[in-house]
């Protein structure tokens, strides 16, 4: 039997994402990293779930729900552990919410939100792949075509 060996470091506590898109890796480790955070991240690492993948592991903190919904946005796939004493406690995929509130920009560039102080809100269609429909202009777009904010 092959010897199994760890590709990124192991954390004591923290919250590891796996199985990110390795194209938008790096964004999320911004996105979901806080200043003092120590982070670790893995680009193209093998994968038989989806070929190659992206890890990212910040320990000592487990996310917040507003950070689960812009997550959500690009990377609605990966998966979620939740981390104490080395041990996995908690394995989840990532939640993706019936609808977005004020997390993205709108593509649409005559949408009033991208004119007006009004919040964005996009509805969910479908989860694969992620579609989304604006609240205002009515319009349907990918996930991968929001910006977040």
């Amino acid at each position: 039997m092959p010897k199994r060996t760890m590709q990124v470091e192991a954390i004591d506590h923290g919250t590891v994402v796996d199985h990110i898109p390795s194209a938008v890796t790096l964004r999320v480790a911004e996105l979901i990293a806080e200043d003092g955070d120590q982070v670790f991240i893995g680009v193209n690492l093998k994968s038989k779930k989806v070929g190659n993948k992206g890890v990212v592991k910040i320990a000592s903190r487990e996310l917040r729900p507003a950070t689960l919904s812009r997550l959500a946005l690009l990377a609605p796939h990966a998966t979620m552990c939740i981390i104490r004493d080395y041990q996995v406690v908690a394995k989840d995929p990532i939640p993706v919410p019936d609808s977005f509130t004020d997390i993205a920009l709108c593509p649409n560039a005559n949408c009033v939100t991208n004119h007006e102080r009004w919040p964005t809100q996009f509805d969910v269609l479908s989860q694969r792949p992620l579609q989304v429909r604006c609240l205002h202009c009515e319009r349907d777009f990918p996930a991968s075509e929001l910006a977040i904010r």
